[in-house]
């Protein structure tokens, strides 16, 4: 464990102009180095395994190597290296690999990894949707298209009385009927439309009711979701839990009936993924109806996300049980449906050659390319056999596909024909705009040779780009940027905040994910737009608790957009659900603001600590705030290597309470917001806000690179050193003076992935 500290030092650093230091001073440093740190980190700074396996490698400036190495190198006694011995070791870390990680980069190649969980279920997902007819929402209205029936018996609609949209299904009719005219005593109601949720996850569905009722999503036919068609007479709660793909529209269907029972009444609610439950809210639900998606129930075993972005690199029995059930159920659900994915019947003369001519299109969208006759013949005629019945003959062809290496392994082409062919491009462009498979008009395309230059490229690229599955994918990065996927709402102690309250926490995420939207595909916004995130959409309970005044109603579904400078919101480090996300449960958290401001807002470099160390608020005088309790609980050097970063950018944000509220005195304590920064070129910068914070992220280089990298990395699920051709620092230059808007950032970081290719592995 000798000098693990210096883990701190190489992955914490900033910026600074390299330049070459005298002879003397450098011999001597170099002499230091091998003596006192080279047992753990190798000669070369290369790194020893069992002490300290990865490079000296950062971007501290001189002035802060030099220190840190002053006050705690080496760590098992810092006093053997002071003085200007720690000046020449610092400089000689410094010019010789400190600045130079190319130093250490291995051989990085394409890694044959399979698909991911999110692109299998994805690409399963399309592979049946192809054949589904479309789900455009662009012209529907929000709410459901409800249609009120008189009704002449159990369950029987006998006329309908009144249509209207109904914005969300949550209705106490008493024992009245819904209009004047209709029977109050026998009645129906019929609710369609569709579903869109946001994110990908487990949703649980509820209805509550007196009365009877069926209820189905993403489905026509079948079984219903909830059946409860014969009430019992007395109010009770159903539910039904099912998983979801996030930007993707459902059929979603309710009849409810009333026969002789003394009331009526009826609410639909659902808890997402985020884990809160309320009634559908309307900007989820849509009048248009669409067809179902096959999405698969299986659960899963996550992939491994020890780099920052999911891959799919572990191959064990787990995985392959679990994909195996997977693709038996996506079989099972080809067989069922196969007629009406056919368009055939039974009285159908051309039903098998239907059936067989399906069952080739959906293995060549699996394998991502044109079939042989011979392969045809293999992975799909000789599945169907005279005594065979057809649905189980498409099972078999649904079920090879599914489990075949071809599928499974997207870069299966590539690594076989060492070339970007079209079908290779169009395989990456898929893989990376949607996490799925090229589409029918992308095999069309390169079929008519219309998938071969540049330009024809980027035509299909940019019409992928205004797909949902696009806009979908880059939700899912942000979920994972923001570091609030899979996260808990935030919460917080009654006795502090009493008006607090889940329902609250789901309004501000939704607020923060609304205006993002807002500002990259509605308003076509740049990097700088994104981090200032001027407007903010809000609801009622937002400005309430935030004592917002509201000039404006609310649209249809409940927002409304104002400036967030009217409430002392300057970036999106300061919407209220990043900081409430980033708070204790009855106090604000400098730490953990300062850790996501300092990584994600400024892109630096932060490492986990190699021990945690509790925080309690017994430990300190109940007098002190929160700043001068983390400056106390810092103090070390060995903490200071990390906190001189984290404690400045999380103590310019504490003019917030753990809430995110506005506030100016702390316990009547007037709050002292001054701080001074570090910059990634050893400049000290004074922030006396968060507004100076800001300033700062707008101008730097640092800042829109590191956002570049991120997102590569969570598109491509590969390293960055595997494409040989990408230059992130000529992307995050184009963002940061704004020849780039995010969305184009997001069509050209997949474009140039998916076309200019990769070094092999072997």
């Amino acid at each position: 464990m000798r000098f693990w500290i210096f883990c701190f030092l190489v992955l914490l650093g900033f910026g600074s102009n390299s330049r070459a230091w005298g002879k003397p001073i450098f011999e001597e440093g170099e002499k230091l180095f091998a003596k006192h740190c080279a047992e753990c980190h190798g000669i070369g700074g290369e790194g020893v395994e069992e002490e300290y396996a990865k490079p000296l490698v950062g971007d501290w400036p001189i002035q802060k190597l030099i220190g840190y190495v002053d006050e705690t190198m080496p760590d098992y006694d810092p006093s053997l290296v002071k003085g200007k011995e720690a000046e020449a070791v610092a400089r000689f870390i410094f010019e010789s690999f400190y600045r130079k990680p190319e130093l250490f980069r291995k051989d990085s190649r394409i890694e044959l990894a399979r698909l991911t969980n999110r692109q299998f279920r994805q690409s399963v997902t399309d592979l049946f949707s192809a054949f589904g007819g479309s789900s455009d929402l662009s012209q529907a209205e929000h709410g459901l298209k409800g249609r009120y029936y008189n009704s002449e018996g159990m369950n029987k609609r006998k006329d309908m009385h009144a249509e209207r949209i109904d914005l969300i299904l949550s209705h106490d009719f008493k024992n009245l009927a819904p209009y004047d005219g209709m029977n109050a005593k026998k009645f129906s109601v019929y609710w369609d439309g569709s579903l869109l949720p946001r994110e990908s996850g487990w949703y649980e569905f509820f209805v509550r009711t007196p009365n009877g009722f069926e209820f189905k999503v993403n489905q026509h036919d079948g079984t219903p979701t909830i059946d409860e068609k014969v009430s019992p007479g007395q109010m009770r709660e159903v539910s039904a839990k099912i998983f979801l793909l996030g930007g993707r529209p459902y059929p979603l269907e309710l009849e409810f009936y009333k026969f002789n029972d003394p009331n009526a009444s009826i609410e639909l609610s659902w808890i997402t993924p985020a884990g809160v439950k309320e009634i559908i809210p309307s900007e989820f639900l849509f009048t248009k109806e669409v067809p179902p998606s096959f999405v698969s129930q299986w659960k899963l075993p996550p992939d491994d996300s020890s780099h920052g972005y999911e891959r799919g690199i572990q191959i064990d029995s787990t995985w392959d049980e679990s994909i195996t059930y997977a693709a038996l159920e996506a079989a099972k659900f080809a067989g069922d449906k196969i007629d009406r994915l056919a368009k055939t019947n039974d009285d159908d003369s051309e039903q098998e050659r239907k059936i067989r001519e399906i069952g080739a299109n959906f293995v060549r969208l699996a394998f991502r390319e044109n079939l042989t006759e011979k392969e045809l013949e293999t992975y799909v005629y000789s599945k169907f056999q005279k005594n065979l019945p057809l649905h189980l003959s498409v099972e078999k062809v649904v079920l090879l596909a599914l489990k075949s290496p071809r599928f499974l392994y997207p870069e299966w082409q590539a690594l076989a024909k060492r070339r970007a062919d079209p079908r290779v491009v169009a395989s990456r462009l898929a893989l990376y705009m949607w996490d799925s498979i090229p589409d029918f008009h992308l095999h069309k395309q390169i079929e008519k040779g219309h998938f071969q230059n540049k330009g024809q490229i980027e035509g299909q690229a940019k019409r992928m780009l205004r797909d949902s599955r696009s806009k979908a994918k880059f939700t899912d990065f942000l979920l994972q940027w923001l570091d609030i996927r899979g996260k808990e709402l935030p919460s917080f102690r009654k006795e502090t905040f009493p008006e607090f309250s889940p329902a609250l926490a789901m309004d501000l995420r939704r607020s923060l994910l609304r205006s993002i939207d807002r500002t990259v595909w509605q308003e076509q916004g740049n990097w700088q737009d994104f981090l200032r995130l001027s407007t903010i959409e809000i609801t009622h309970s937002i400005a309430k608790y935030y004592q917002i005044p509201l000039a404006d109603k609310p649209n249809s579904i409940g927002y409304v957009p104002v400036e967030a400078s009217s409430f002392g919101r300057q970036g999106i480090h300061t919407h209220p659900y990043v900081l409430a996300s980033h708070s204790y449960p009855e106090n604000s958290s400098p730490i953990h603001r300062g850790v996501f401001t300092t990584r994600k807002i400024l892109g630096r470099t932060l490492r986990p600590p190699q021990e945690a160390i509790s925080f309690s608020n017994a430990d300190f005088s109940p007098d002190w705030t929160m700043r001068q309790k983390v400056t106390n609980l810092t103090k070390p050097a060995n903490c200071m290597s990390c906190h001189d970063l984290i404690n400045s950018t999380g103590f310019v944000l504490e003019g917030f309470d753990a809430t995110g509220r506005a506030r100016s005195r702390i316990a009547d304590k007037p709050i002292d917001l001054r701080v001074n920064y570090l910059d990634e070129n050893g400049n000290q910068r004074e922030f006396t806000g968060p507004q100076d914070l800001l300033a700062h992220a707008l101008e730097s280089q640092r800042s829109a690179k590191s956002f570049v990298e991120d997102l590569f990395k969570h598109l491509a699920k590969q390293s960055l050193d595997s494409y040989s051709k990408i230059n992130v620092n000529e992307l995050s230059d184009m963002l940061l003076n704004g020849k780039l808007n995010l969305a184009n950032l997001y069509l050209e970081v997949c474009l140039r992935a998916a076309t200019e290719g990769f070094a092999y592995r072997d």
